[in-house]
């Protein structure tokens, strides 16, 4: 058996401080590289804004119904107030990188309503918004006991118009602000002999089209003015709409809200600043859904090749409701799909700019959601739902689609969702504080005027 043989070690003072000096040096890089790595980490926190940011600056207007707030305040015997108190109002953010959101809510200038399509339009530059008022009200909203004053266009005056103020509740009115400065003044009002249900952006940048029950108008502004450019006789009653973003075709939800008639579904051609019905859209025999009489509200896709219908733009309480899809690609377009049982009501769609996934507001009041659609599969399909607050409206993602803002009737406020990957949103803590009973909600970019 081998012996293990030990040699002594001598040891050396100059060595052994050599070495020393050489385990504090690599110990001393070492900590060194962990202070920078801390400093790093500090300046990066310090870089993040404690406010809500975006990546380029933008304007958002929520236009907020206060009738249909007021259908939920109580009184002091915890029944239903139905003495109009809650002024009509809108409310604009500006949002950037750098700064944090400037927000102001503007009252009694603008009459608007939670009956439609809950966006509106703005012009490609940011400078104006346009928001539709109209007398259709549902039975609740009939039961409100409204302020003195005028209330109808029959009451109005042309002095009237020129007014800062305009309460009037029942107005059928298209009305133009001025988001160029921080008073928002309304500087044009047009008023319609029917009811301007929606008025959206033209993709040409140039024309806006209001979608009335009787007519579709084409207008332009110049020098802050509404001209109307055509208008446009459709026989299929209140209308919801969505325009292709090739500008060329027109989808229309329309019919007779609560009569027990169900809702259809028409497509127009648009050409030269006119409108004319091309063929009405049939749900494709073997597709398990149906319109309802309350089945309004629809959006199409970036891409031009799908719509979503929402079947049920009522809230219930009663059952979960379907989301039909329309294929748009096919002459003429078929409603061949649909998502199955997706929320009590639903009111409006958001596409992500990738393609893949939408997102539906949905109606509960306590009990509610929004809902992640994946549109990559074929029929799409529901992801997940996520909590959000009472009866959503609005719903619009960033140009660059790393937030999602959400409306709520009920909270008064929009609630902003952070995107992350392709599919999964988190809920932010921050929200917009906005007028009491948001019904409407667009984004665009910022207003800055040409140097």
């Amino acid at each position: 058996m081998k012996r293990l043989l030990v040699m002594p070690i001598k040891h050396d003072s100059t060595t052994s401080h050599s070495r020393n000096g050489d385990c504090l040096m690599r110990h001393g890089s070492a900590f060194s590289a962990v202070l920078l790595a801390l400093s790093g980490a500090l300046v990066l926190a310090a870089q993040e804004r404690p406010y809500l940011t975006t990546q380029s600056p933008l304007t958002l207007v929520s236009t907020n119904d206060g009738e249909v707030n007021q259908t939920y305040l109580l009184t002091d015997d915890q029944k239903t107030d139905w003495e109009l108190k809650t002024k009509d109002s809108f409310t604009v953010i500006h949002l950037g990188p750098d700064h944090p959101p400037i927000t102001r809510t503007i009252y009694d200038t603008v009459p608007c309503t939670i009956a439609g399509t809950p966006t509106m339009a703005m012009s490609s530059d940011g400078r104006y918004a346009l928001i539709a008022n109209h007398n259709w009200r549902n039975t609740i909203l009939k039961q409100l006991v409204l302020p003195p004053g005028p209330r109808s266009n029959a009451d109005l005056t042309p002095e009237m118009l020129q007014q800062p103020k305009m309460a009037a509740q029942l107005v059928n009115m298209l009305s133009l602000i001025d988001l160029s400065t921080s008073e928002y003044r309304v500087v044009d009002r047009v008023l319609f002999d029917d009811r301007p249900i929606h008025v959206q952006a033209h993709p040409d940048g140039a024309n806006f089209i209001t979608g009335a029950d009787k007519h579709f108008y084409v207008h332009r502004i110049e020098n802050g003015k509404l001209i109307e450019v055509s208008r446009n006789p459709q026989p299929h009653g209140l209308v919801c709409f969505w325009i292709h973003p090739q500008g060329h075709r027109l989808l229309a939800t329309q019919g007779d809200p609560l009569t027990g008639l169900p809702a259809t579904v028409q497509w127009y051609g648009i050409q030269g600043g006119r409108i004319e019905h091309l063929t009405e859209v049939a749900v494709a025999h073997g597709v398990r859904t149906k319109l309802l009489d309350s089945s309004f509200i629809l959006r199409i896709n970036p891409a031009g090749t799908r719509a979503l219908i929402c079947q049920r733009s009522m809230p219930g309480g009663r059952d979960h409701s379907d989301i039909l899809v329309a294929d748009l690609t096919q002459n003429p377009p078929v409603i061949n799909a649909v998502v199955k049982q997706v929320s009590d009501g639903s009111e409006s769609f958001a596409f992500h700019p990738n393609g893949k996934m939408a997102v539906a507001t949905g109606l509960g009041t306590d009990h509610n959601c929004i809902v992640v659609l994946d549109m990559v599969s074929n029929p799409p399909r529901v992801l997940y739902t996520l909590d959000a607050k009472g009866i959503g409206q609005g719903i619009e993602f960033t140009p660059e689609g790393d937030k999602l803002f959400v409306g709520s009737a009920i909270a008064g406020r929009i609630e902003v969702f952070d995107v992350i990957g392709d599919y999964q949103l988190r809920k932010n803590p921050w929200f917009l504080n906005i007028g009491f009973g948001h019904n409407s909600l667009t984004i665009g970019p910022r207003y800055s005027p040409a140097k």
